[in-house]
């Protein structure tokens, strides 16, 4: 477990989840929603998971501002971003999942077991939380370079 804290972009405490064979029916679970999605809605070309999943964990104060899960170097290989809402949405205050499609930001729905998937290239961030904690289960699968 780690405390991500960049006063400017994200404070949260992450814990990766390794894909082992105990893990393995969550991985294959998210993976087949994604091409699921993928196949419906994208058409990228996907080659599997990029990174183990993470747990997050936000608490009072803590945030992520907005940022893509896609960009140069070691994530450039991100395709699909991946976002499973683990808490109760009355379990915490502030902690919206929000995206900005051209100029409109639009919230993602709060109801635990909700599982968003999305382009890794869309900008998007979690709001501060005001009050208890947000747990969530997030994934990235990879795809070769866009052409």
């Amino acid at each position: 477990m780690f405390n991500t804290c960049d006063d400017e972009l994200r404070k949260s405490t992450v814990v990766f989840i390794e894909n082992t064979p105990e893990n393995e029916w969550i991985y294959n679970r998210l993976a087949g929603l994604a091409i699921q999605c993928n196949n419906e809605r994208y058409w990228f070309d996907l080659l599997g998971f990029h990174n183990n999943l993470q747990l997050a964990s936000y608490t009072e104060g803590d945030f992520f501002d907005w940022h893509l899960d896609f960009g140069a170097g070691e994530i450039s290989d991100r395709k699909l971003s991946i976002s499973m809402q683990l808490s109760d949405s009355d379990d915490y205050e502030g902690g919206d999942l929000q995206f900005m499609m051209n100029q409109k930001i639009v919230t993602a729905p709060r109801e635990k077991e909700t599982i968003i998937v999305f382009p890794s290239f869309m900008m998007h961030l979690v709001t501060p939380i005001t009050k208890g904690v947000r747990k969530s289960m997030v994934g990235w699968i990879a795809g070769p370079p866009y052409r």
